[in-house]
């Protein structure tokens, strides 16, 4: 009899054990579109990691993956760990628009920081539209990115129409120029800015303006830089879209003795690229970027060191991307938060986004289409090996 009250006992001890865990299997994170449980949530990198324009967007991935490790450490989005891809574009809209597929058939993500090219976010805007995948740039900026009705892009960087008034304002009253000689690379992102800018000049009272294109991955410019000579302008402004091509654009001005100050883009913000490649010829050029001077801001401490630690110096496109990873990763885990999760709920948890603080010095919000709110333009001047920051423009 013994034996068999022992026997029950065990018994509904070991059914009380299987029942309970199984409730506790039971629950985690569940995608509310197929009813599966989530166990590992993808975001991707959508960039050009090979190419011309490999050491910004590597810079880009590895910031974003400084944010990743950073919340896994935590124990990831409510419990599930967090995947990073990477999806190469090689700067080429076919290959974009792969890679957009990819991502989007892939069901266990969430989200997209990326494309930072104007011309490969329009390539694959329709595509992520349709899958309902948020996406962060972190550098696109051409206006009509945000102006066609699309819920799921965002932007952590200012657009053309903020940069090219911008880029004139600091033309005109901090280089003192009265002609002005501007080179555009026939992309959408450099057609656009060349575009605002001019504008911005006319409105300032600055008629006297050169344009021309040029081709990226030309080794020679001098063709159209004999044109800026003998125009005789005080600023050579020079819209490419890789540091490449502005270290040979910068190499080539000083060659043909324009004297010209030389005024490159965001692109042009990369130490090696730029300033190493160019010889010495970049010494007193000015760029404009879309992000500050991080080394200023005593909140990027924590990234600045964990990202020198690992991957080495930063030219200036990292900390955008950090800070989209970790926005993206918040809008995540706050769809995640009642154990359910969908992309439409991660763009709308996205558009819920205010006043995020994070590592920018300035506090993050998305208006209606997804754009920045209250952004700027920073300007920078080589210094020997480095960029130094010499002003702010918000529109004034």
């Amino acid at each position: 009899m013994k034996k068999a009250v022992r026997f029950l006992v065990i018994f509904s001890l070991m059914v009380c054990f299987v029942s309970f865990g199984v409730n506790v299997g039971a629950k985690g994170l569940v995608d509310q579109a197929s009813k599966a449980r989530v166990k590992v949530i993808d975001v991707g990198n959508a960039g050009s990691f090979t190419g011309a324009a490999a050491s910004p967007c590597m810079e880009i991935f590895n910031s974003a993956q400084v944010a990743v490790d950073e919340w896994n450490a935590k124990g990831g989005i409510q419990g599930v760990k967090i995947k990073h891809i990477m999806g190469d574009d090689a700067l080429q809209p076919s290959q974009a628009i792969n890679v957009a597929h990819k991502f989007v058939a892939d069901k266990s993500m969430y989200g997209v920081v990326g494309p930072p090219m104007s011309h490969i976010a329009q390539a694959t805007l329709k595509i992520y539209g349709a899958g309902n995948l948020a996406c962060i740039t972190t550098a696109a900026s051409k206006p009509s990115l945000t102006e066609q009705g699309y819920k799921q892009f965002f932007r952590v960087n200012a657009r053309n129409d903020a940069h090219g008034w911008n880029c004139a304002l600091f033309i005109k009253n901090y280089l003192k120029a009265k002609k002005v000689a501007i080179l555009n690379e026939k992309v959408a992102y450099c057609v656009n800015m060349a575009s605002e800018t001019v504008k911005g000049l006319k409105k300032l009272g600055i008629k006297d303006i050169l344009q021309e294109t040029i081709v990226a991955g030309s080794k020679d410019f001098s063709p159209v830089l004999t044109k800026v000579k003998a125009f005789k302008p005080d600023v050579l402004f020079f819209i490419a879209t890789a540091a490449p091509d502005q270290a040979i654009g910068v190499r080539q001005m000083k060659e043909l003795g324009i004297k010209a100050t030389f005024f490159g883009t965001e692109g042009a913000k990369d130490k090696k690229d730029f300033i190493e490649a160019s010889q010495g010829a970049a010494e007193g050029a000015y760029v404009y970027h879309f992000g500050p001077d991080i080394y200023a801001i005593p909140a990027a401490a924590g990234y600045v060191k964990k990202y020198e630690k690992k991957y080495g110096t930063i030219s200036g496109f990292g900390p955008t991307a950090y800070e989209a990873m970790n926005i993206l990763l918040t809008a995540i885990n706050n769809a995640a938060k009642d154990g359910k999760i969908s992309r439409k709920e991660v763009i709308q948890k996205l558009h819920e986004i205010k006043n995020y603080k994070g590592i920018l010095g300035f506090p993050v919000t998305f208006d209606k289409k997804g754009d920045l709110e209250g952004s700027a333009t920073y300007f920078f001047k080589v210094v020997g090996k480095d960029f130094k920051q010499v002003a702010i423009m918000t529109g004034k």
